[in-house]
């Protein structure tokens, strides 16, 4: 391996390990976010006339999924054009084969998809039971 080549995996390595930390930041932030309002929403439920206050809390739940979503595809871009920087070119290069396993551009996502499929059901589920 030439010197130049090694100097370029070792700053893909590391720009991976920088990527892995953001990403890591960004999902624990969003996870007590929606861990709270979820814990919100539990004490308002015991509370008869809180409908209108709960219903509040699944619209900012909604809207702290969607920007959670949105940020985590960007990140996803992000990662997928430095694949293709430190691959020079080759977008597959640094791309982990797994046949049959989803890539890990979905799994990343799959978090803020279940609290916004949960904060969309809160509002169905106390038009149904209220």
């Amino acid at each position: 391996m030439s010197d130049p080549e090694d100097h370029r995996i070792k700053d893909h390595i590391e720009m991976w390990k920088h990527y892995d930390v953001l990403r890591q930041a960004k999902n624990s932030g969003f996870l007590t976010a929606n861990s709270m309002l979820v814990a919100i929403t539990g004490f308002l439920f015991k509370e008869p006339k809180a409908v209108a206050l709960i219903v509040l809390i699944s619209l900012v739940g909604i809207a702290v999924c969607f920007s959670w979503f949105l940020l985590l595809t960007r990140n996803t871009a992000y990662i997928q054009y430095h694949r293709e920087q430190a691959g020079g070119g080759n977008k597959e290069f640094w791309t982990p084969s797994h046949p049959g396993a989803p890539h890990s551009k979905w799994l990343d996502r799959t978090s803020s998809i279940a609290f916004f499929v949960l904060w969309c059901g809160v509002p169905v589920f106390l038009a149904c039971t209220r």
